[in-house]
């Protein structure tokens, strides 16, 4: 087999670790004459309704693992997931369709509707709330004195500025009704949320903005993150006169603590995804390395280090020597400064083919385990030592690919897109790198 035959075998392997309905099924249980849900050491007594709330890039299948416990248990309940996503469900559970990830209209609508359903919930009703990548932009409803329109504007400044995840959920927090803890606020059931993470180091409260737990950052903390990316002045007027409302005390913070009644825990994280990659790498007879899980920084730069480590490994066979695989996991970003189009992971693998051009034996793949890389159809590439003369045959400066962000018309043209379509996971990245 090919370095990109083995690539794409381990890809599929990992994608197949995180099906987030087996997840869902080893995690929970359902005592049927006792009528209690077991979730890991913690057990549940169904005393009123029991509801269904999924929301994200996972929704589908979530939903399909919950309903083969709970099945004809569940009252009623509601998916929301971006648009194009599809799959089977119950008649007793509607689905929602929103935009990710900029909000819109939709996602609006359908937030006041999920925030209504869990206020009006009763104090012996349950209510499991399966979350998943891509909740903090489905589920968009502003706080009173900001628009949409005023939210949508933040986000994309904050996204175009190569902001962290954890930063763009601080700030999404405070200008939201339902995020940071506000929606186990205002409920006076059970919440028992199951999380798919889609952000390093699974902190409960930044995965899609922590809608049902205790949220640690501050309308200060907003602030900085504006002001740091120099984007205090341009987010519009309403968004800054409620960071000010905030830090005067005006307004209420996010919640600091959540009744204890509720429960919220990861069944799936980016550690399950390279684990199994790792295992699928050793299987083909690769000296395996796990050398982060928790790679992020500017794409281009971190292709850099990457490529770094590999040159140490081909010439000094440092720390290991070749037939090797290099497992990486985490999140980079991108600081858009052209106009072409292209996501984190095609600009790393860009960026790399430049670094190593003329290297034999070595394969680069990242790829977004949600099967989308960035605005694109694409969730990532694969690279080699050849990439860069094949793209010069062709007319193409990868250079000048590169400073125009246009990473995947570049590798459009040379067909090495990554293209397998969403996966209803989101587990963050990976990236591959086979050395022979």
């Amino acid at each position: 087999m090919s370095l990109r035959e083995i690539s794409e075998k381990i890809i599929r392997d990992s994608l197949d670790r995180v099906n987030p309905k087996y997840a869902v099924k080893r995690y929970v249980s359902y005592d049927a004459k006792g009528r209690r849900i077991r979730v890991k050491d913690r057990e549940f007594e169904v005393k009123g309704d029991l509801y269904l709330l999924s929301v994200g890039k996972a929704s589908f299948p979530m939903t399909e693992g919950i309903i083969e416990i709970l099945g004809d248990v569940i009252s009623k309940g509601y998916i929301v997931v971006p648009y194009g996503y599809e799959g089977v469900t119950k008649n007793n559970i509607e689905v929602l369709y929103s935009s990710h990830p900029i909000p819109d209209e939709n996602g609006e609508r359908s937030a006041r509707m999920i925030y209504d359903f869990v206020k009006n919930l009763k104090e012996d009703d349950i209510l499991i709330f399966l979350l998943s990548g891509g909740g903090s932009a489905l589920l968009p409803l502003p706080k009173e004195g900001i628009s949409l329109k005023d939210k949508i504007e933040t986000t994309k400044l904050l996204l175009s500025c190569s902001a962290r995840i954890q930063e763009v959920n601080a700030v999404r927090k405070h200008l939201s009704m339902i995020k940071g803890g506000q929606l186990a606020e205002i409920c006076k059931g059970t919440i028992i949320t199951l999380i798919i993470s889609d952000v390093l180091g699974n902190p409960l409260d930044s995965i899609a903005s922590g809608p049902t737990v205790p949220d640690p950052t501050t309308y200060n903390d907003v602030f900085n993150i504006l002001k740091k990316y120099d984007i205090w002045e341009k987010v519009p007027e309403k968004v800054r006169e409620l960071v000010k409302k905030g830090l005067s005390g005006e307004i209420p913070e996010t919640p600091k603590f959540i009744d204890e009644r509720h429960y919220a825990d990861v069944i799936l994280s980016n550690r399950d995804c390279l684990e199994r990659a790792i295992e699928s790498a050793k299987d083909f007879g690769f000296n395996t390395l796990l050398i982060s899980g928790f790679l992020e920084g500017e794409a281009r730069e971190v292709a850099k280090v990457i490529a770094g480590i590999v040159k140490e490994i081909k010439y000094s066979c440092n720390p290991t020597s070749p037939t090797c695989a290099l497992i990486f996991g985490g999140e980079t970003t991108v600081t858009i400064r052209g106009n072409g189009l292209g996501g984190r992971n095609q600009e790393l693998a860009l960026s790399f083919a430049i670094e190593i051009a003329g290297m034999e034996g070595v394969l680069l793949t990242a790829f977004a385990t949600d099967g989308r890389d960035g605005p694109c159809d694409s969730a990532g590439a694969f690279v080699d030592g050849t990439t860069v003369k094949r793209a010069q045959e062709l007319g193409m400066d990868p250079i000048s690919f590169l400073l125009n962000n246009d990473s995947y018309h570049f590798f459009e043209r040379l067909n090495d897109l990554i293209k397998i379509g969403p996966t209803h996971t989101n587990v963050n990245d990976i990236v591959i790198v086979l050395i022979k």
